[in-house]
């Protein structure tokens, strides 16, 4: 863990390492992660990634929760790297109310010594402005 902590700690992209096992818990995630969701550190370790992060319950077509859901699976299974498109993924402001946001996300298997994937690096590229140009969300 300490070896992963360390690569993403100092990345200025916004990076969250997830456990693969089921529930898909947060295991690490770095300062510019914590700016873009608006949550510290304390809030998200260990927490099931779905449950901090589900779908925009006013958004009947919402469907960021089975996109990167098929995503991280795609990247576990093939063991390379699965680039996502442009998605939309709304998430709690501080007020808990959901605010629209853009992402161009990339998640990449890591493995131990023996070729087990031990984490999933979710990374994001805020993209709200470019999609909705210029206008940004909330």
């Amino acid at each position: 863990m300490a070896r992963f902590r360390a690569e993403i700690a100092p990345s200025s992209r916004p990076s969250l390492l997830i456990d693969p096992q089921p529930g898909l818990p947060i295991a690490e995630v770095n300062a510019p992660y914590e700016a873009v969701c608006g949550l510290d550190r304390k809030a998200l370790i260990g927490q099931p990634l779905f449950l901090l992060f589900p779908d925009n319950p006013d958004d009947p077509i919402a469907d960021g929760v089975s996109h990167l859901y098929a995503s991280l699976k795609k990247a576990a299974e093939s063991g390379r790297p699965h680039a996502m498109e442009v998605q939309r993924y709304d998430v709690r402001d501080g007020d808990g109310r959901f605010v629209e946001r853009y992402w161009r996300p990339l998640n990449t298997p890591l493995t131990d010594g023996f070729g087990r994937v031990v984490f999933l690096l979710h990374q994001v590229d805020e993209v709200t402005d470019e999609v909705l140009g210029g206008k940004g969300a909330g």
